[in-house]
């Protein structure tokens, strides 16, 4: 990297796009990227202890929607994720299909949830990274609260575990 690059070359964080299925990318504005965590077992040798690396967990992430309401739009936020988790897993206890009984499984809450990908962004809006979450699907959905004292714009807030994720890097 040349020093004169240096400026314009610098990741920053409000460039990113958050892929998942039937959600807008523009509505979504921040988003934890994935982590995980080496765990340890200490181990005895005469009167020292020492590491030894045990398992790799990946830790889970949330990102934040927020909610707009158009016309032009054919659902709200709320209605679509509401959907992917009536699409298989769930039905509302007044309106069971005994014929037709859904299964809360991962697999299930996988395919409604779809393909979930982080892209980081250049400056001239290529993406330059690429996290894929394997094995996602929400675990938690928060919408904001509601008052009269505030003027903020509401917004949901999504938990999404992962088995595991994969960084693909996309040099120039």
């Amino acid at each position: 990297m040349e020093l004169r690059n240096f400026q314009t070359d610098l990741q920053q964080g409000f460039r990113f796009y958050l892929k998942v299925d039937d959600l807008y990318a523009a509505y979504i504005v921040d988003v934890a990227r994935p982590e995980y965590t080496v765990s340890t077992q200490d181990y005895k040798l005469l009167n020292y202890y020492f590491n030894h690396p045990t398992e790799i967990k990946w830790n889970p992430i949330s990102f934040t929607i927020r909610e707009v309401f158009s016309k032009d739009t054919p659902s709200s936020v709320g209605k679509v994720l509401m959907d992917k988790l009536t699409r298989g897993a769930y039905d509302y206890p007044s309106n069971i299909d005994t014929n037709r009984l859904k299964d809360l499984s991962k697999s299930v809450l996988m395919e409604s949830l779809g393909t979930v990908k982080i892209q980081m962004l250049d400056p001239d809006g290529e993406i330059y990274e690429e996290w894929t979450l394997h094995g996602a699907f929400i675990t938690s959905v928060k919408f904001s609260p509601l008052n009269y004292s505030s003027d903020t714009l509401t917004d949901i807030t999504v938990s999404l575990i992962y088995d595991w994720a994969e960084l693909d890097y996309k040099p120039k």
